[in-house]
């Protein structure tokens, strides 16, 4: 007799190992869906027979039974579950998916239809909406579902795809073809929190001749043309866009290569500073010309001023900060570009004592 049971426990083992359970509850740590939870892990599990192999270690649960999860930590969402599991016998079969209860309303049915197969095949439900932060989860059955039986062998959620990261200037474009030639209508559009202060686009020559345009300037360098904004359209405000367009002859693709580069800024040399003191007993006002002497349009400035020359109490058509032993002055959204050969005046008054001569630099 014991030689018999030696060899019907070995049969087991190497067949498969099974026995049955009731009803049980596990402490649980935070559970991360997004790696395979096998049934036979779970935290909370009602009546129920575990099976295994080389290969699964699943649950067959039956009519009023469950498989419960504790503190499944969801992060910032999860857009769909799937099961893996087997009908085996019966078929069709379904589970509910429930949230914190097995008495809540389920977020999602997963149906299975194995077509009473023993194989276990993943079925997998797209949510309505994410579940995101920690929850118990229940997989339990629906009501209607005639027959109770179902072995699963892991589940596992799905986060949303990443989104794909922004530049920070991107081109929307609407190219509108005629008999003989096209117009195109562009947009640069602003994708971030802040003000961009000019900017550049280059297209292909060859991709899209140009004969005329509207609200940019366009040159021409080698294979390609340059495109920069006016004074007036210079700044695409956060989250906005700017419009501008062309128009050509002949037949347009519908889509049009480019890139976006760092605006050209004019060299220290290309600028010139004019200014003029007007003093009395207690103060003084400095009134200032910023030249760009450049045939390139200047996009942004910055000029810095020792504190122990000047004093600054208040200012006019400038932005004023302080780093260390200097005032740094920069322009304010509406003249931070200046044409080519072209200025902005601004100024500042102070107290106190100033000498006739203003040490500067551009940076």
């Amino acid at each position: 007799m014991k030689k018999f049971i030696a060899r019907l426990l070995s049969a087991c083992l190497i067949a498969g190992l099974f026995f049955t359970c009731s009803t049980k509850l596990y402490a649980a740590e935070t559970r991360n869906p997004y790696e395979h939870l096998g049934s036979a892990n779970a935290d909370m599990i009602g009546d129920h027979t575990t099976f295994s192999n080389r290969d699964h270690v699943w649950m067959y649960i039956y009519d009023g039974s469950y498989l419960g999860y504790k503190n499944v930590d969801f992060g910032d969402g999860a857009v769909s579950v799937t099961i893996c599991a087997s009908t085996y016998k019966t078929s069709p079969s379904a589970l509910d998916i429930k949230l914190d209860s097995r008495d809540s309303e389920p977020i999602g049915r997963i149906d299975f239809d194995t077509k009473g197969s023993s194989n276990f095949v993943e079925n997998t439900l797209e949510l309505d909406e994410p579940i995101t932060g920690i929850h118990d989860v229940y997989f339990t059955f629906p009501a209607s579902v005639p027959k109770k039986y179902i072995q699963v062998d892991y589940w596992y959620a799905t986060k949303a795809p990443e989104p794909e990261p922004t530049d920070d200037l991107t081109l929307e474009y609407t190219v509108n073809n005629w008999g003989s030639g096209y117009n195109v209508d562009f947009n640069v559009v602003n994708n971030t929190d802040e003000d961009i202060v000019g900017w550049a686009l280059k297209i292909l020559k060859s991709d899209c001749p140009i004969n005329s345009s509207w609200s940019v300037n366009i040159k021409e360098d080698g294979d390609y043309y340059v495109i920069t904004p006016l004074d007036w359209n210079s700044i695409v405000p956060a989250y906005g866009s700017i419009a501008f367009g062309i128009n050509g002859s002949g037949e347009l693709a519908e889509t049009i290569e480019y890139v976006f580069e760092e605006p050209v800024a004019a060299e220290e040399e290309e600028l010139g500073l004019d200014y003029s003191i007007q003093k009395w007993d207690s103060g003084y006002n400095v009134n200032f010309t910023l030249t760009n002497n450049s045939n390139q349009q200047l996009n942004g400035w910055t000029l810095k001023l020792k504190k122990s020359e000047v004093t600054i109490d208040s200012s006019w058509c400038v932005k004023v900060n302080e780093d260390g032993d200097y005032y740094v002055l920069t322009p304010e959204n509406w003249n931070a570009i200046i044409g080519a050969n072209g200025n902005t005046t601004f100024g500042f008054q102070g107290s106190g004592e100033i000498g006739d001569v203003i040490e500067y630099v551009f940076q």
